[in-house]
């Protein structure tokens, strides 16, 4: 499989299971496997610059969905958070942060509830953006080469954009527009 993590592992089998019920040939399920590339804005490879990954989790629109992106990094990840105010919340969220999270950058309406579950948690690299270009720029500055930037807000869109498909949009222009 091209997706990572375990929550689309699941997914898979799930769609294996229903694809062989309902007669689809074994080498077609296979080969569709291995030839997904994902679904747009969830946990979207973008591209690499000076050694760092961007990826695009604009669909992360709730802790939970983080979580799952988060339990997918395995290098060293800088992580952009918030968002619009759905009236989650965040201690599930930074309880799951494995060692991977090597920082977050906080935005948006959800911008104080965040860093005080931050707080809360222990959870000390903590950085905060005025917008959601700066928030970008400050995680590029701050991963390491090796790692990757993973916008997964946890929040949705709506403080500053349409939608999901928006902010994930313009994440990927700031993210093309960087020169190496």
């Amino acid at each position: 499989m091209r997706i990572p993590g375990p929550h689309n592992l699941e997914n898979a089998l799930a769609a294996v299971s229903l694809a062989m019920c309902m007669g689809i040939a074994p080498q077609s399920i296979a080969h569709t496997l291995r030839t997904f590339p994902g679904v747009e804005h969830r946990i979207e490879f973008v591209r690499e610059v000076d050694g760092v990954r961007y990826i695009n989790d604009s669909k992360g629109t709730n802790p939970d969905s983080t979580i799952k992106a988060i339990q997918t990094m395995t290098t060293p990840t800088v992580l952009i958070l918030g968002g619009y105010d759905k009236q989650n919340t965040f201690d599930e969220m930074f309880a799951a942060f494995t060692e991977n999270i090597v920082g977050i950058v906080v935005l948006g309406a959800t911008k104080q509830k965040i860093l005080k579950a931050a707080e809360d948690a222990g959870y000390a690299a903590v950085h905060t953006a005025e917008s959601f270009e700066q928030a970008v720029l400050l995680a590029r500055e701050i991963a390491p080469k090796g790692g990757c930037v993973l916008l997964s807000p946890a929040c949705a869109s709506w403080d500053m954009f349409d939608n999901f498909e928006q902010r994930g949009e313009v994440f990927k222009q700031i993210v093309h527009g960087f020169k190496e």
